[in-house]
């Protein structure tokens, strides 16, 4: 990097150059590689110094979204004018619009030579689906990431597939055949991530081929999607080193996915996104620190009914969320550094935690503590003040609580025998009800947090658009609420219409697929 002498400075300070003007060619065009495509080209009309670095800097060609101003010509135009190296190459579908003679022509221009990242998206809902071109394969030596979305992928038999330096393939929404998929995985092997998801509209769901299963020490990261995992493939899996595993819209056994998971001894983060087949999932892992279970209501498909924490040291995020009716019974024996639990339904048919028992909202017995809960997230039917105080007991050192209602009841039965509570005296911070109407169990269930939660922070009230822009509403139930009286004279109420919840950034990570 280039030093600025105290002369440069000087003049900079009086209006001359500014300092990143005064960076190597090299840095500026690094900078420029990071912007979007439209805005890296832009750099041009900033000085004279700047209109030939977008030339020759590295080439990250993203057309971005449906009202991208860069269409099929200005793509044409950039990848003949274009001088620097290539990293990437985007296509999207309104780029790829039902026209293979023009995406071929542009895989075969020199400035893609060595390009490191291909991703082609196809338009959706198209049969039959796109063929990948044959020319996407002459980067075989130089890509590290290859995605392909919404076409089917095939292969010319005389063409010797060799992907060296591949470490992510994403086929998403694709038609493969089990030889073709056998063939592009045995070609890669430095393989770090794989995304494959069959295409939604094929019925019946694809077989996945056991030979997928079966990868080298070198994967960390899959998700598979939209498919039916036999037994006899799913009891051969090895996955070593894999450390995160999604299971997407997928048909599989109970006694398939406790032997896969089995076969996966590093793993650390589990998501099964609406899948079928077992009706109970226990957890029994050393290493799993996070699972995340989404699943729907079928009339057709076995569905899960009971979840079971056996053993899991490190445990942190445990979050399930199926339909609003669903009566799962779930029991968590042994989760020490549990530390986001949720959500919890008034509709449990029943809820273990250690010996503390609940049968739908009544708690039969609260007796163990779980002292490592720090946010919880609730879904209940109506507000019950006496639920929630006894799982502030159970977790006495709950900070966020999140709870989605529905119904506003007339009346609420008061917690008579409140005494003391470590979780409202020392712990609480954050309070967020969704759907609240301001009236009945809504206005008594807040106010009992206003007037008793010591440490209070937060008062989130998610109400509709009309009570939101409503400031003689907002005056009335600032008033209800009795705000001077608040025991956190710290604690700031809200009342937003933003549906945007902060408990899903808490469980939610970098999306290890990007």
């Amino acid at each position: 990097m280039g030093v600025v002498t105290r002369a440069q400075a000087k003049r900079m300070r009086s209006g001359g150059p500014d300092l990143i003007s005064l960076l190597p060619d090299e840095i500026l065009g690094s900078i420029i590689s990071l912007l979007p495509t439209e805005q890296g080209a832009r750099t041009q009309i900033l000085s004279s110094r700047w209109r030939p670095l977008w030339r020759s800097a590295p080439l990250n060609l993203e057309p971005y979204g449906l009202a991208s101003s860069i269409d099929e010509d200005v793509v044409s135009r950039i990848l003949t004018e274009h001088r620097g190296v290539a990293r990437r190459f985007k296509a999207p579908p309104h780029i790829l619009d039902g026209d293979p003679a023009t995406l071929d022509r542009w895989l075969h221009s020199p400035a893609l030579n060595n390009l490191q990242e291909l991703r082609l998206y196809f338009p959706p809902f198209v049969l039959p689906m796109l063929p990948i071109p044959q020319s996407a394969m002459r980067f075989m030596s130089t890509l590290r990431i290859a995605h392909f979305s919404c076409c089917q992928f095939a292969v010319d038999a005389a063409c010797r597939l060799h992907f060296p330096s591949l470490h992510f393939l994403s086929l998403f929404s694709i038609s493969i055949s089990d030889d073709c998929l056998r063939t592009v995985l045995a070609a890669c092997p430095a393989l770090d991530k794989f995304d494959l998801e069959y295409c939604f509209y094929i019925s019946p769901k694809p077989t996945i081929p056991a030979s997928t299963l079966r990868f080298s020490s070198t994967l960390r990261v899959a998700r598979f999607g939209q498919c039916q995992f036999p037994d006899a493939a799913a009891l051969k899996v090895h996955f070593p080193n894999l450390q995160h595993l999604e299971l997407r819209m997928v048909t599989i056994s109970e006694r398939s996915l406790h032997a896969m998971l089995s076969s996966c001894p590093a793993l650390n983060s589990l998501m099964l996104t609406g899948n079928f087949g077992f009706r109970k999932f226990v957890i029994n892992s050393l290493k799993l620190k996070r699972v995340g279970m989404y699943f729907g209501r079928s009339n057709t498909e076995i569905e899960l009914e009971e979840l079971i924490v056996v053993n899991a040291p490190c445990l942190e995020i445990l979050h399930q969320r199926g339909p609003f009716e669903g009566n799962m019974r779930i029991s968590i024996v042994s989760a020490p550094k549990l530390k986001i639990l949720g959500r919890l339904t008034d509709n449990i048919s029943k809820l273990e935690l250690g010996t503390t028992v609940f049968e739908g909202p009544r708690a039969i017995r609260v007796a163990t503590t779980m002292r490592s809960v720090k946010v919880l997230a609730l879904r209940l039917h109506s507000l019950s003040l006496h639920l929630a105080i006894n799982f502030m007991k159970c977790f006495p050192c709950l900070e966020k609580l999140y709870i989605k209602t529905h119904i506003a009841t007339e009346n609420m039965r008061l917690h008579n025998s409140l005494g003391r509570n470590e979780c409202l005296d020392f712990h609480l911070k954050k309070l967020r009800i969704k759907h609240y109407l301001g009236k009945g169990s809504h206005l008594a269930f807040a106010k009992f947090f206003v007037l008793n939660a010591s440490v209070l922070e937060s008062l989130v009230l998610v109400v509709g658009p009309e009570m939101e822009e409503s400031d003689w509403w907002i005056e009335n139930q600032r008033r209800q609420l009795q705000l001077e009286k608040r025991a956190s004279i710290a604690c700031e109420i809200k009342f937003s219409s933003d549906d945007h919840s902060s408990y899903h950034r808490d469980i939610q990570e970098q999306d290890p697929f990007e």
